[in-house]
């Protein structure tokens, strides 16, 4: 079960550094209805995170059962998802450089817009495209849950292993919802300032994450 987690967590806390669904539920919790659209958009989360969970844990079930081959994939997805990763960071590096306007800070008058809609179905939808689109956090959340169904440790240490990583993975979303609901006095000017922040440092905090894992997943491909 070491050996598990030992692998599991470092990839979860990866997937959980996710500024843009941070940020998006930061404006979302500091507008109207906060709980009520804040809820919906924690669900829309948590969907697609439950999707890739049964992604990862059951899409690769008709693969070969002998061990050698089992060892084969996982240093196949691990190099795959390795590769992706470091392709976003140079990516994101290269816009950079040009200025492509599409790397301007959070935009909160897209996100800002729809936040402040009465609707609760938009940050339903808006939960669901920031994690389709959260492509970092899905190159490291599948990586875990495919080393948890290789694993020969016993069911119940992988359902363990499963709510652990799901947990750590979704608190982008899950830790601001609770502290707005339980501590809303001092919610209000925490979210501010760090909305501030996540704006103005996420493109290298995205990047750092990207290369660091990247190279992490790569090197256990080799």
């Amino acid at each position: 079960m070491g050996e598990l987690l030992s692998k599991v967590i470092p990839l979860s806390l990866g997937a959980a550094i996710s500024p843009t669904v941070l940020a998006v539920g930061l404006i979302i919790l500091s507008g109207k209805r906060p709980i009520a659209r804040g809820t919906m958009y924690l669900l829309g989360v948590l969907s697609i995170l439950s999707a890739l969970t049964a992604l990862g844990l059951f899409g690769l079930l008709s693969a070969p059962t002998d061990s050698t081959t089992r060892q084969d994939i996982t240093r196949v997805v691990d190099g795959i998802s390795g590769v992706l990763l470091l392709l976003l960071a140079v990516g994101a590096v290269i816009r950079a450089y040009v200025k492509d306007p599409a790397l301007k800070e959070v935009p909160d008058d897209d996100p800002q817009k729809n936040a402040g809609k009465d609707g609760i179905l938009a940050p339903f939808l808006l939960g669901i495209g920031m994690m389709v689109v959260n492509f970092s956090t899905i190159l490291l959340y599948l990586p875990a849950m495919h080393a948890i169904e290789s694993s020969s440790v016993s069911a119940s240490n992988k359902t363990t292993a499963v709510i652990l990583a799901f947990f750590i993975t979704a608190l982008p979303a899950t830790a601001p919802y609770a502290i707005r609901i339980f501590a809303p006095g001092v919610a209000a000017p925490a979210f501010a300032k760090l909305h501030v922040f996540i704006n103005k440092h996420q493109h290298q905090i995205a990047i750092a994450i990207e290369v660091i894992f990247g190279a992490y997943l790569l090197s256990k491909a080799l």
